[in-house]
């Protein structure tokens, strides 16, 4: 049966959109009322069309009249599935550098203040080949606070930190300041 779910927007007061290949996602942004957004050669995989999922969100942010889009790579989840490191630590720089880069670049050029929250939806350590319920890092940039840091954004820098958040599903409220 289909879940009950908010619209996002009626929710949040913002206006959202969903990129991702992997369907229980793509349902449940169907159910909160948010935009579906298709990039041609989205697979979830490791050779996923990063940069077109990169530039449909910043097209949605910019052009489109979209205030939050959730950017949903599957790559590093479906490595630790295989237990591959080199293919893990592949899909993560990926993320970053085709993906985290390029849509703040392009917010950047857009002349416009944004946030962005980097995460994963949860763990799958290589070593366990599926999913843990242990914390997650995660990353709120903020393009009006610039900042130096010298910490690493990883599991193990993360821990030890008093910066916890036990309800996860509470960060939207960080990055949409509310």
């Amino acid at each position: 049966t289909r879940p009950a779910l908010t619209s996002f927007e009626e929710k949040n007061k913002v206006k959202g959109a969903m990129i991702s290949a992997v369907d229980l996602l793509k349902g449940i942004a169907v159910g909160a009322e948010m935009e579906n957004i298709t990039v041609e050669g989205a697979n979830g995989g490791l050779h996923t069309n990063y940069g077109g999922k990169a530039e449909a969100a910043v097209k949605a942010l910019t052009e489109d009249g979209y205030d939050f889009v959730y950017v949903h790579i599957e790559a590093p989840d479906e490595m630790g599935h295989q237990g591959s490191l080199e293919r893990k630590l592949q899909a993560i720089e990926n993320l970053d550098h085709r993906i985290i880069r390029l849509v703040k670049d392009g917010l950047d050029a857009s002349g416009e203040d944004y946030r962005m929250l980097v995460l994963p939806d949860h763990p799958t350590p290589i070593s366990l080949r599926t999913h843990t319920a242990d914390n997650v890092p995660y990353l709120l940039y903020d393009s009006t606070a610039e900042r130096s840091e010298s910490w690493h954004y990883n599991e193990r820098e993360a821990a030890q930190t008093a910066n916890f958040i036990p309800e996860g599903h509470k960060l939207i409220e960080y990055l949409l300041q509310m």
